[in-house]
């Protein structure tokens, strides 16, 4: 999973068989616009800042926003997903902390975190609350799940 292409990924997830399948960035900037999310993602992709992959997902502390098929470079494209972020995180956050306050490395620590419990867990569709329906929906959850996660310290 040591791939040189991987260097400027901040997380990469595979799946069980060692295949790329979810790019995330990391970006310490609440309150993004929609229009910022897409020219980033897009300027990602065209640069080749990042490797293309089934999904992605951009991670910033109010939001995540999930892209499936994600190498398309149409710059309209949309997230197929928007997620609050302070829902899916609160448990791994001691209050009053809120992920505003983090670094980016704190965040994408935290990221690390989430993503690595999320793969090893044993979750069910009709078990899990709102917080990760969309994990489901996605289809990120199958495509991740026993896989592994690297940090781009690692990749």
């Amino acid at each position: 999973m040591s791939d040189p292409a991987m260097r400027n990924v901040d997380i990469a997830v595979y799946n069980p068989d060692g295949e790329l399948q979810l790019v995330v960035e990391v970006k310490n900037r609440p309150h993004a616009s929609a229009e910022w999310v897409a020219h980033l993602r897009r300027n990602l992709l065209a640069h080749a800042f990042i490797p293309p992959s089934p999904y992605f997902l951009l991670a910033l502390p109010d939001f995540f926003y999930l892209w499936k098929d994600a190498a398309s470079l149409d710059i309209l494209a949309t997230p197929d997903f928007q997620i609050s972020a302070p829902e899916v995180l609160a448990p791994y956050l001691n209050f009053p902390l809120s992920l505003n306050d983090l670094s980016h490395a704190g965040l994408e620590l935290l990221m690390t975190a989430w993503l690595e419990d999320i793969i090893h867990a044993e979750l069910q569709r009709d078990a899990t609350g709102p917080n990760l329906q969309w994990l489901f929906d996605s289809g990120l959850y199958e495509a991740i799940a026993r896989g592994s996660v690297a940090i781009e310290a690692m990749a």
